[in-house]
């Protein structure tokens, strides 16, 4: 019987994630000894789901670790190793599977010419991860987040191209001690470069011995000194900077398009009560259009000009259309052929006046006309134009279509003049609303 490979923590005990220390405790007790190699005739499928019970179980069991879990969903130290207060430090070497089931349940590894007190009366060393004597093989630190900037462009930009200028923070390793806080680091004589403390203890014919990390160099091995403390960084090990990068935007981008900086973000995250050494996220920009008065980009590489403003001789007998704010920087004169006539808030389109569709080709443009009328006319001007319009002959049907039969002589008809007045619905209908609720107030 084994463990599934692909399991958590919490699923490699059994236990949910909100489970107390109590309860973690209890099911580390009861798989320990379901997988123990001493019952299972150290057969290595039972080795390896031990060693697993092992390694859940010293880190659900500290706070710290657990919560450094929970955050990251890793139980590589290495990723969330905590940090000296000036500067950081490397994984601390942890206890074995061995040594962890040993102080569970009272036992610990022997030197010779003892036996084993501890719980299955043998050498803890069963699958070749005894005693914690050596230091850990280096790991690989963890992805550090990335960092997010939003780069706001004019519709003129993102037609055009440019080259934008983006500063930004952040934390790297000093480079002078590449990383290290110091420019000499000192071998620990408490422990003797190992980064681990031996103890042993006699009780009687039985002699004891475990291994606890060197406080001295926090089971590193070495140390630095005050006088070898890097000037740069003061012994921290990283340095803030201000960078400042060059951002290219390519002609036809688009809004919420993303520009990805690969490992341009922090080596070194604080989380709030230590730092810790990552291997740097991205440097994410997202492209946001600045809102444009006169045009809107419109899917794919389409644009659209709203209410373009015609006079009204022009939408009726033809004539140029002058553009002068075209996001390209040029002025663009668009010609309406006499006998189109342009209605208000009709489209038309241009081809290839658009915006950079990245292939080499432009989109189209797309032409909202809002005809432009005159506030008033003299009456010489109405004369004329009315006897040319009653000359066209399809002005003449239309006119004949919405003409209404002439009314005979027992038809009453209200004759009535339009005024610009225009009634506040809107502010009528509140009122009126006031008024009701008024109304109800008084009458409770």
């Amino acid at each position: 019987m084994s463990l599934p490979v692909e399991s958590s923590l919490y699923e490699v005990l059994g236990v949910s994630r909100e489970a107390s220390k109590q309860e973690i405790k209890k099911a580390y007790r009861g798989k320990a000894l379901q997988f123990h190699p001493d019952k299972n005739g150290h057969s290595e499928e039972a080795k390896i789901s031990f060693q697993r019970v092992s390694e859940a179980y010293s880190v659900l069991q500290d706070d710290h670790k657990r919560a450094m879990y929970d955050r990251f969903g890793t139980a590589d130290e290495s990723q969330w190793s905590a940090m000296k207060s000036d500067g950081y430090s490397r994984s601390s070497p942890g206890m074995s599977a061995g040594d962890l089931f040993a102080q569970f349940f009272g036992g610990g590894t022997t030197t010779a010419g003892g036996s084993s007190g501890g719980f299955f009366g043998g050498n803890m060393d069963f699958f070749g991860f005894g005693s914690s004597r050596h230091k850990p093989r280096p790991k690989t630190p963890a992805c550090g987040p990335d960092i997010k900037h939003v780069l706001k462009c004019t519709l003129e930009d993102l037609y055009n191209g440019k080259t934008a200028k983006l500063a930004l923070k952040r934390t790297r390793l000093c480079r002078d001690c590449n990383g290290e806080g110091a420019t000499k680091m000192t071998p620990c004589t408490m422990c003797n470069g190992r980064g681990m403390h031996t103890q042993t203890r006699q009780q009687g014919p039985v002699t004891q011995s475990w291994s606890s990390t060197c406080h001295r160099c926090n089971g590193q091995g070495t140390f630095c000194r005050q006088d070898d403390r890097c000037k740069t960084c003061q012994g921290k090990g990283y340095v803030g900077e201000r960078k400042i990068f060059d951002v290219q935007i390519e002609r036809g981008m688009e809004n919420g398009q993303e520009l990805i900086l690969p490992g341009e973000a922090d080596e070194v995250i604080d989380l709030g009560n230590e730092n810790v050494k990552v291997v740097p996220g991205d440097v994410i920009i997202t492209v946001e259009q600045i809102s444009d008065s006169k045009f809107k980009r419109d899917r794919d590489a389409s644009l659209v000009f709203e209410k373009c403003p015609v006079g009204l001789k022009t939408s009726l007998c033809g004539g140029p259309v002058w553009i002068s704010s075209h996001p390209s920087g040029k002025t663009v004169k668009v010609d309406v052929l006499p006998g189109e006539i342009l209605k208000p808030g009709v489209f038309k389109c241009v081809e290839n006046l658009g915006m950079p569709d990245g292939k080499g080709g432009f989109g189209n443009l797309y032409i909202e006309f809002d005809v432009v009328y005159p506030t008033t006319m003299k009456t010489e001007t109405i004369g004329k134009l009315a006897q040319l319009l009653d000359q066209d002959e399809q002005i003449q049907e239309i006119e004949r279509q919405l003409q209404m039969p002439a009314p005979n002589a027992e038809t009453i008809v209200e004759e009535h003049s339009l005024s610009d007045c225009v009634p506040r619905f809107e502010k009528r209908q509140n009122a009126g609303q006031g008024g009701e609720s008024r109304k109800r107030h008084r009458r409770k």
